[in-house]
């Protein structure tokens, strides 16, 4: 798999929830259900889904975060699931992660310069280097060096996330994870950063995988697109044929509540969230779990599960309609 910086391969995660306070009885949640991808070098990949689809279980299965119950996450080659301390450790050192609120990811009682230093510090790099690489990282998130001084509330959302994006920096990833990255932020300081990741990418020649619930961001930033829905991947492929002509009906869905980038596009039926709220139904393992609101959902779509197919190169989706 020439190219592939992360493979996985049928992963799954499973939780298991008690039926109540005094039933010994079980039922599990499947977060992560036999999900099959790949990351290639130099890409972007844009993970989307509603909250609770599964998409942030899957990134801290990647960051070695959550164990995986099945299946298999190849980083560089080497498989993390169920790895030992030492080769976790070795794949960890090429991945980094920027989440969605800065403010809460940054100690309030240590200064920038502590907070971007001290990952650094802990994997033994010397005190002279690690603030050399804390300058070098200021300069390339377009801060000035005396931002090293000054504390978390004293800077803006903006200020917040770049430093949170310097902190990944220093590490020299050769992937960087970012969960909802701009989600916190105003839409004007949402568009710098993004522009900042994209001069990032081009300049140090990253990897990122971009989770989200907003298709406005996947379209401005991603090469390709990974929609998730109830813990599966239902479709997958480059954002530009993705966002064109979705084929999954999960998608489309999505699609249609997608609010124009320009406010005079804008109509009062659009203004709401991504997609409007399913309601979750139990369906069984072997089902798509779409079946029980899908306008096309035919006898089998509640006793089989859709295969992925591909409709295109690089183009895929898990629907039995796309099979006739």
């Amino acid at each position: 798999m020439e190219n592939v910086l992360v493979h996985v391969e049928g992963l799954s995660k499973s939780f298991s929830v008690s039926h109540g306070l005094f039933s010994n009885a079980k039922m599990y949640v499947h977060a992560v259900d036999q999900v099959s991808l790949n990351i290639y070098k130099g890409e972007i990949l844009g993970l989307i889904g509603e909250s609770g689809s599964g998409k942030t279980t899957l990134a801290r299965i990647m960051l070695g975060l959550t164990s995986a119950s099945a299946g298999k996450v190849e980083i560089e080659g080497k498989n993390i699931v169920g790895a030992d301390k030492k080769t976790l450790q070795a794949v960890r050192s090429k991945m980094a992660v920027v989440f969605q609120d800065p403010a809460a990811n940054l100690n309030p009682r240590q200064t920038v310069e502590s907070s971007i230093v001290r990952p650094l510090r802990i994997r033994g790099v010397s005190a002279k280097e690690a603030r050399a690489r804390a300058y070098d990282a200021l300069e390339k998130v377009k801060l000035d060096r005396s931002y090293l001084s000054a504390y978390p509330h004293q800077l803006s959302g903006g200020q917040q996330q770049r430093i949170a994006i310097a902190r990944a920096l220093v590490l020299q990833p050769d992937i960087m994870i970012l969960d909802e990255p701009t989600s916190a932020l105003d839409i004007s300081v949402q568009a710098q950063v993004l522009n900042l990741l994209l001069d990032l990418q081009e300049e140090l020649k990253l990897t990122y995988l971009v989770i989200t619930h907003d298709i406005n961001v996947i379209r401005y930033i991603a090469d390709r697109l990974a929609v998730m829905y109830m813990g599966r991947l239902v479709e997958y492929g480059t954002t530009q044929a993705v966002l064109r002509s979705p084929l999954h009906p999960y998608t489309r869905n999505l699609k249609q509540f997608i609010p124009a980038l320009h406010p005079k596009e804008r109509h009062t039926d659009m203004q709401q969230s991504l997609s409007p709220e399913l309601t979750v139904q139990s369906v069984g393992k072997d089902a798509c779990v779409l079946a029980g609101h899908c306008p096309y959902a035919q006898p089998r779509c509640h006793a089989q599960r859709p295969p992925m197919v591909e409709v295109s190169p690089d183009h895929c989706a898990a629907c039995f309609l796309l099979s006739e």
